[in-house]
């Protein structure tokens, strides 16, 4: 009998245990540990759009790290202990994984993340992990997935086999800015042949030739784009459908230019009025790095993208026909000074949405970050209309040690 649900993740960490516990991985063992905390503080000046949200918010978030190496396997213990006010706490594990050595093959059990793509932005083809909107729909984090994955070189790259198990996304909390509206429910459905327990398959290859970086990929089982529908009490709840997708992402580096590229074909999915559809989506984009701005050490890199959905506004996503146009001036200083600017238009209805972020390292341990992100002409778009208010004023330290 197959354990299912969370029996089924814990029935995972005893083979995870018997392939590091082996006497030859356990010749030469090291063992690293680490750990940084962040304090977040978010403020959002204009008035709520729903009722209960709050306008201010302070996240304090663990992550402690334990690394232990052998000749012919590692682990990594990575969970993430988060909480504060105006927001939910939680406990959870971003990674807790062994892989040990076949061969010339690695094989990977436990939850881990992973990422999918080439583009700054929008990434249609990355798939694998489901996402945390605790803090809102514009500041998701991935959700470690647990996953068993046979990785081994196949001629100028790599090809990874994987079984998947479903994790449910992460949705805000009703005092949470950037939330649907109404809130979503606590509980989820699935439909379309999808599961709570249904292990997604996937296939991808990954490699060079020359100057091109390429992945090619496939999945099938439970996506993590549910549609979210009414109930009786006034909440929304998502119901997931399962998918199967084909992926192709490439970049190609020509000197101070990059090229890049992501397509997918996708059937199952359900679209904004909650039908299931099959459909085509892509990114493109392009980067050019200029070097010694005015003669000085700071360089600036040109980032231009643009998104297409082939169901247009009935897409889930919300880059149906979006363009985003920005830059990153990297100061090269001994703090890793770095700016990013971001511009991302929908060209068919003018909402636009500008961000400005800055990181900078203080100390050898100590790091700051802040953002700025104003939307404006949500109210024209019916995936951000929910949003239409949330203009955000972020800040944060982070203590490495």
């Amino acid at each position: 009998m197959i354990p299912t649900g969370r029996w089924r993740r814990l029935a995972l960490l005893p083979s995870a245990l018997a392939c590091f516990s082996s006497p030859p991985a356990l010749a030469g063992t090291d063992v690293e540990h680490r750990a940084k905390i962040t304090a977040e503080a978010s403020w959002y000046p204009r008035n709520a759009a729903h009722a209960g949200q709050e306008d201010s918010f302070l996240h304090i978030e663990a992550k402690p790290e334990l690394l232990v190496y052998g000749d012919r396997a590692e682990a990594i213990l990575q969970p993430r202990i988060s909480g504060g006010i105006g927001g939910d706490g939680k406990v959870d594990f971003r990674e807790a994984n062994v892989t040990t050595r076949i061969g010339d093959a690695d094989l990977l059990v436990g939850s881990t993340i992973l990422f999918w793509g080439k583009v700054e932005g929008y990434n249609p083809v990355d798939i694998v992990n489901s996402l945390d909107y605790s803090r809102g729909l514009m500041r998701s984090e991935k959700r470690g997935a647990p996953m068993v994955r046979l990785s081994w070189p196949v001629g100028p790259g790599q090809l990874d086999l994987l079984a998947i198990d479903f994790v449910e996304n992460a949705y805000p909390a009703p005092s949470a800015r950037e939330r649907p509206d109404p809130r979503t429910s606590d509980s989820s459905s699935y439909s379309g042949g999808a599961g709570r327990n249904d292990i997604a398959r996937a296939v991808r290859w990954s490699g060079y030739f020359g100057d091109v970086d390429l992945g090619v990929s496939w999945f099938r089982g439970t996506g993590h784009a549910p549609r979210l529908l009414p109930q009786a009490d006034g909440t929304l709840k998502p119901d997931y459908s399962r998918i199967t997708q084909l992926g192709l992402d490439i970049q190609y580096l020509r000197g101070d230019t990059a090229l890049k590229a992501e397509i997918i074909r996708r059937k199952g999915q359900y679209d904004r009025l909650g039908a299931a559809s099959n459909y085509n989506a892509g990114v493109i984009g392009i980067e050019r790095s200029l070097y010694g701005i005015a003669g000085s050490d700071r360089d600036l890199v040109l980032i231009g993208e643009y998104a297409r959905d082939s169901r247009r506004g009935l897409s889930h996503s919300g880059f149906q026909n979006d363009l985003t146009i920005g830059a990153r001036w990297v100061w090269n200083d001994v703090e890793d000074t770095e700016v990013l600017s971001l511009l991302t238009r929908d060209l068919d209805n003018a909402a636009q949405t500008m961000t400005l972020s800055i990181d900078r390292r203080l100390t050898d341990t100590v790091s700051f970050e802040a953002s700025a992100r104003l939307p404006e002409r949500y109210d024209r778009d019916p995936n951000s209309a929910a949003l239409k208010r949330d203009l955000a004023v972020i800040a944060g330290l982070t203590y490495n040690f």
